[in-house]
């Protein structure tokens, strides 16, 4: 007997053996039992899922002499002529080939006739989305109304090109991308029917790259499965597929957290000098930044990402040093890089740019790249003391000293400066009644207790910045204006928290209830209007490197 691949070798025989898709398979098995068939189909899913599979394992079911519990027995003389292909009661045919008006009129003519030894007539439309809007509109009529002997399942892997017309005649089901585990257990069993032996995390990374389609994992496994007789490790998957390793991905991750371009120079280097492609490299890499992305927004990543809990952990470790703005930055940067390499003649200097960019961002002057700056600094002022940046003292110099350079014990000491007459010793005014300023709003006019107040009930590290803007009322509210060089401080005091206890001193102080926020001199109206955001974004991290986290 010829050699069949894998995928043909093992496609699933009765509905029990589809893998990931139970929401489907017992519906049809249920419809089988009591008889309650549609006349129409609708198959839809990403490729690998199990659509044809399921459709001949139907065009069977609907056939077989001696049904098990909805499934065809795949014994009686009609399963195996359908499977030997004798009967031909059961017509295959590829939408992509077959699309035109000529080739629909061939079924219509065709379904008025009984079948030749089956109960019914099944047609299987694969890919039925490339049929032409003509053909579609030939078939409508008889799609409505077949024949009593006629079923029609129909296959797509993008239900958007399916008229409306179509779809309302047809009864739909949606294949699910199959997960990790359900492949993995397929994998397992298919390799231990084969008498092989296969290392589990290189069956697991299989099973991942399969990317929810049984049909690439079978065809990566048939791949590995050729390289040796022996056991299979998972070093040996490395070799076979070119894939980059796990580390090497966690690697360069942790160059780009750290700053380190010439980590992440020298991970893209051993990847190329072990004879991967930096193309797959880095189309491997965009993924695993879009799976940290995944982690770093949602509660449950493992609902999105086919992955071991393993790694799972390792990714959460990573995500967590990672800012949010950093990651949607380096997936546009590395996304752009490869379009960038596909029209140069130095697609590896392209990559090696992008890189650098990513892991040292000071080279990048992009607005995205600003932005992404700015965040990690926030993230980790977040997570830090903050203090003064202490200008490292010179370094003793051991060389003598040049003969210019007198020594200070030789310059006379010039005569004191007489101290200034003793002036009286001024005391704190009393804070002014706010009627005693005409025409002040009584929150300016005691502006002063406001911040007494916010000092006693714990609010001394934010006081810092608040005394950074102008009190302002602007549409009946208390406005607090900070200039553009005061970006930082607007930025804390806008928290939820500060915000509250500056209401809660204007309340205790004057005994109204008046709203607070911050704004820039340019949301009041006072800066120009026509000031570049991108300048404000500099001085505001100018004016994060001022300061040190400790």
């Amino acid at each position: 007997m010829a050699y069949q691949a894998l995928y043909r070798a093992w496609r699933p025989m009765v509905f029990d053996d589809v893998a990931g898709q139970e929401h489907i398979t017992q519906t049809l098995k249920n419809e089988l039992k009591t008889g309650n068939l549609a006349h129409a189909y609708l198959f839809c899913g990403t490729r690998g899922t199990g659509k044809t599979s399921t459709a001949k394992i139907l065009a069977r079911a609907v056939n077989c002499l001696n049904p098990v519990d909805g499934n065809p027995c795949n014994e009686c003389e009609i399963c195996k002529g359908l499977l030997d292909e004798s009967i031909l009661d059961v017509v295959e045919m590829d939408g992509a080939s077959r699309n035109k008006v000529e080739n629909i009129r061939e079924i219509i003519d065709d379904v008025a006739f009984l079948p030749t030894r089956a109960k019914k007539k099944v047609y299987i439309i694969d890919e039925v989305h490339m049929v032409t809007t003509q053909a579609f509109n030939a078939l409508l009529k008889t799609l409505e109304e077949p024949p009593a002997h006629v079923l029609f399942i129909l296959a797509t892997t993008e239900l958007n090109k399916i008229p409306p017309t179509v779809l309302s005649r047809c009864q739909r089901f949606d294949f699910k991308r199959i997960t990790l585990d359900d492949i993995a257990g397929r994998l397992q069993k298919i390799v231990e029917a084969g008498g092989r032996e296969m290392a589990p995390e290189a069956l697991r990374m299989v099973a991942e790259l399969g990317d929810g389609s049984m049909r690439d994992a079978l065809s990566i496994l048939e791949q590995v499965l050729g390289y040796s007789e022996g056991r299979i490790e998972y070093d040996d998957l490395l070799t076979i597929i070119g894939i980059t390793d796990y580390d090497a991905l966690f690697r360069i991750g942790n160059a780009f957290c750290d700053c380190n371009g010439g980590e992440a120079l020298a991970v893209l280097d051993e990847i190329i000098e072990n004879g991967k492609e930096p193309d797959v490299f880095i189309d491997r890499l965009i993924r695993f930044l879009r799976d940290l992305l995944v982690v770093k927004l949602t509660k449950n990543p493992e609902t999105i990402i086919n992955t071991s809990q393993e790694q799972l952990s390792r990714m959460q470790t990573l995500a967590d040093r990672f800012s949010r703005e950093k990651l949607i930055f380096a997936l546009k940067q590395l996304n752009e890089a490869v379009a960038s390499a596909k029209v140069s003649g130095y697609g590896r200097t392209v990559y090696e740019l992008a890189l650098v960019k990513l892991a040292e961002p000071a080279y990048d002057t992009s607005l995205e790249g600003l932005f992404a700056r700015v965040a990690d600094l926030e993230k980790k002022l977040a997570n830090g003391v903050l203090a003064p940046v202490q200008t490292p003292a010179p370094a003793e110099k051991a060389e003598e000293a040049p003969p210019w350079d007198v020594p200070a014990e030789s310059i006379p000491t010039p005569p004191p400066i007489p101290a200034p007459p003793a002036q009286p010793e001024a005391t704190e005014p009393e804070p002014v009644p706010a009627d005693a300023k005409e025409g002040v709003h009584p929150v300016l006019a005691r502006w002063g207790e406001i911040k007494e107040f916010i000092k006693a009930h714990g609010g001394m590290p934010v006081l810092v910045h608040i005394n950074r803007a102008k009190p302002m009322m602007l549409q009946n509210k208390l406005s607090l204006v900070f200039p553009k060089e005061a970006m930082m401080n607007k930025t804390v005091v806008s928290r939820a928290g500060n915000l509250e206890l500056i209401h809660i001193a204007v309340q205790a102080i004057i005994n109204e209830d008046i709203e607070v926020q911050c704004l820039s001199e340019k949301e009041a109206g006072i800066a120009d209007s026509k000031e570049d955001s991108f300048e404000q974004l500099l001085a505001l991290e100018k004016e994060f490197k001022e300061i040190e986290i400790i």
